[in-house]
């Protein structure tokens, strides 16, 4: 099994279009330090062309159960991620690249407005590693999950490094070979997290380095998980899946 999956992972190993050498296309077999981990899903978004991924957000507080479902589409420079909310509602953030198109279904509200690229120079190899914003994917939301589960630099080296961590385990996460971490009482998190006993389990995807699953706990208790459920790499997107539909009683805010 460790052949196939080292077999795959060469495959990944092309830059998604840029002319630039890649980050390492492939982590070596058997369990990596988490600073080697780390450093190889910093690449996460490079080793992949097109994208489709589900998550699913499950928390639980003293209002009861919720689910939050999210779904990312990427076709570079074509991006759209639906977030569809426990009340029913949904949100819709889509770009080609130049245009961000938004629409919120509670509110009926629809935004429309140029792209604001990023500084350029953050994905220069003269930075350190855990300074670059790489961009393979093209444009993608702010913040949220969808951004965070292909792009898990910041998060690993903002929240998880200031923690307690264990040493890399292995697992099948979403039938996927994955790469586990424990990060006990992380100091970089909300007031609510901000505790003695909280603590994240956290999983990588072994082929791309992206996030599989983040799961909260405080205590021996599963108060958030927010988990990969289906994903597809390489897949072709028709460009009409990110058209933005609006209905009649939209109302454009800009």
């Amino acid at each position: 099994m460790a052949s196939v999956y080292a077999r795959e992972a060469g495959r990944l190993g092309y830059d998604g279009g840029m002319s630039e050498p890649l980050v390492p296309a492939a982590l070596p077999l058997g369990l990596p330090s988490v600073a080697s981990l780390f450093a190889f899903a910093a690449g996460a978004e490079r080793r992949v062309r097109t994208l489709r991924v589900r998550i699913e957000e499950r928390t639980v507080s003293a209002a009861g159960a919720a689910v939050t479902e999210v779904e990312l589409l990427v076709s570079r420079p074509h991006a759209r991620v639906t977030t569809r909310k426990p009340n029913g509602t949904h949100e819709i953030w889509s770009t080609d690249g130049t245009t961000v198109e938004g629409y919120n279904a509670a509110t009926k509200t629809a935004t429309r407005r140029p792209h604001r690229a990023a500084p350029t120079g953050l994905d220069d190899r003269e930075l350190a590693a855990h300074s670059r914003i790489p961009e393979g994917l093209g444009p993608l939301p702010a913040k949220g999950w969808a951004t965070t589960f292909v792009r898990p630099s910041s998060f690993c080296n903002s929240v998880l490094a200031s923690a307690l961590l264990s040493n890399v385990r292995a697992a099948t996460v979403a039938g996927r070979a994955a790469l586990v971490i424990d990060a006990a009482a992380p100091r970089t998190v909300e007031l609510t997290g901000d505790r003695a006993d909280f603590r994240y389990e956290v999983a990588f995807d072994r082929l791309t380095g992206m996030l599989l699953a983040v799961d909260e706990y405080r205590g021996a208790r599963l108060t958030r998980s927010t988990a990969v459920t289906a994903v597809e790499i390489d897949a072709p997107i028709p460009v009409s899946a990110f058209v933005v539909e609006l209905p009649a009683d939209a109302v454009a805010l800009y």
